[in-house]
């Protein structure tokens, strides 16, 4: 569904990611502005980069388990989804030590136009499980 609604990882490194949606006219509610389940899977997609990067080398399992979103401005054209949160995800990620250990990272996004104003915000939430072992 992301690459037929025309987002894409601008950028990933250790800290940040950045994820681009293009303006595609698939993508836009009847009032003409883009609907806010696409904002939200691309908001998903640069928390979700950030902890794939961060958790595929190791043991770690992980999974969302919550979003909230706050909507402030229609968004018309090509909007920009920010993560900037890779060290809180590399923390709580050390801080797991034996099977069975869990834990949860809150990761903000904001979402902006491409003027720079912010037009939603968004924060995700994932559960870090080291596996028991069987």
């Amino acid at each position: 569904m992301g690459l037929a609604s025309g987002m894409s990882i601008e950028l990933l490194d250790p800290d940040n990611c950045r994820v681009v949606l293009k303006d595609r006219f698939w993508i836009h509610n009847p009032f003409g502005s883009v609907f806010w389940a696409v904002m939200s899977m691309a908001a998903e997609l640069s928390t979700g980069s950030l902890v794939y990067a961060w958790c595929s080398d190791t043991n770690v399992k992980f999974i969302l388990t919550g979003v909230e979103g706050k909507f402030t401005k229609k968004v018309r054209g090509r909007s920009f989804y920010i993560c900037q949160s890779g060290q809180e995800v590399k923390q709580k990620l050390e801080s797991l030590e034996n099977p069975g250990d869990t834990c949860t990272v809150q990761l903000p996004v904001i979402a902006q136009d491409q003027a720079g104003l912010t037009v939603a915000e968004f924060q995700f939430t994932w559960s870090l499980k080291i596996p028991d072992q069987k």
